[in-house]
């Protein structure tokens, strides 16, 4: 009884410094309910999930459309990075299952090549810039210039949207996603990816932040959802506790406003 006592008590002190340490109280909150129409644009099947998927959630239980671009199938989305061409099938329906929890009212995917978009800048700027003037968003999204962790992939999408951005559209408010300066300080690049070195420099420090509240939940479900995934994304946690435990922790969502 005693130990099951110590058990209860202890949980909810793990979860408050837990939350307590990934949460950046410097950064401002931010309310994003004037975006009506948001285009969130990404390399890969579970990068939403990962670095936006509560504020996506979030935004389309408020009734504002979230169109959802994955811009390859995601066929090298394995722990070493080796091609395998039955993962574009799966990772294709696992993106169409965390849609569906997310609420997403239109995911577009794309097939330009996992790992292959460096070589296909000028093919893939030409498609974005389409994509955008058809979709007619007032917010994009997607990762900053480092890429988070130096990937290519994320790499080359960033600097095809910013670019886009500075030349063509102007007016329409661009969020980098990114993390608090803490965790960035421990992000590091995948041994079996290719990855940008120096890419530090480039990462964006976050701007404003955006409570997720009870889209946790549906972040955590999406997150499980991609089961081809799941070992890498639980690299780094501790087996002791789920990784559900974990995920629950995050309760606000980080973003660099592009100027």
């Amino acid at each position: 009884m005693l130990i099951l006592l110590i058990i209860l008590l202890l949980i909810p002190f793990l979860w408050l410094t837990g939350f307590l340490l990934v949460t950046d109280f410097s950064v401002p909150v931010k309310d994003a309910k004037q975006f009506r129409r948001i285009l969130a644009i990404f390399p890969h099947a579970d990068d939403e999930a990962i670095m936006c998927g509560g504020t996506l959630h979030r935004f389309s239980t408020r009734g504002q459309a979230v169109t959802l671009v994955v811009l390859t199938k995601g066929e090298k989305g394995t722990r070493t990075a080796i091609s395998r061409e039955n993962l574009k099938k799966i990772r294709t329906e696992e993106a169409r299952a965390v849609a569906a929890i997310l609420g997403i009212s239109e995911l577009i995917q794309e097939d330009f090549g996992d790992g292959e978009l460096h070589e296909k800048k000028q093919e893939l700027s030409t498609f974005i810039q389409a994509l955008i003037e058809q979709e007619k968003p007032d917010l994009l999204l997607t990762y900053d210039l480092a890429g988070l962790y130096g990937h290519e992939d994320h790499i080359t999408c960033s600097e095809i949207i910013t670019e886009l951005k500075k030349t063509s559209f102007h007016e329409i408010p661009l969020w980098y996603v990114t993390l608090p300066k803490r965790v960035l300080a421990r992000v590091k690049p995948s041994e079996y990816l290719v990855t940008t070195p120096h890419f530090r420099e480039k990462q964006a420090l976050p701007t404003h932040k955006l409570f997720i509240g009870a889209s946790v939940f549906p972040k955590i479900k999406a997150w499980y959802a991609y089961k081809s995934q799941r070992a890498a994304l639980k690299d780094g946690t501790t087996k002791l506790l789920p990784f559900w435990f974990f995920l629950s922790m995050v309760l606000f969502e980080y973003f660099a406003d592009v100027n």
